[in-house]
């Protein structure tokens, strides 16, 4: 069930990430006093920077958004047309495969 998935390695990659969080977490947030480094009021440069960063990774996210949406339009549309091929296929089939006598040159030509 897991051979041929993405989820064993994304699972690693996510663990990894995961336990680096809580890691620095830990050393920044509960061993060590951070109000005292850091004035309580950010600098114009952090507030640009946090800006800039949200504004590329919103674009980032926007974009990969539409490309899987036009992805998942263009699947739709080829298994309705394979639908249609096959739907007409086997009407053909049906229409022109008689067991009417009447019928049997027909049938042979097609």
């Amino acid at each position: 069930r897991w051979r041929g998935s993405v989820a064993p390695k994304s699972l690693r990659w996510a663990v990894a990430c995961a336990l680096l969080a809580v890691l620095y977490h830990c050393i920044f947030h509960l061993w060590t006093d951070w109000s005292t480094h850091f004035p309580e009021e950010p600098t114009k440069f952090e507030t640009t920077a946090w800006g800039l960063l949200t504004y590329i990774l919103g674009f980032l996210v926007v974009f990969r958004a539409q490309r899987s949406y036009n992805r998942y339009w263009e699947g739709i549309t080829l298994v309705e047309k394979a639908c249609g091929v096959w739907l007409n296929g086997f009407s053909n089939l049906i229409a022109f495969c008689s067991t009417d006598p009447d019928k049997q040159e027909q049938v042979e030509e097609f």
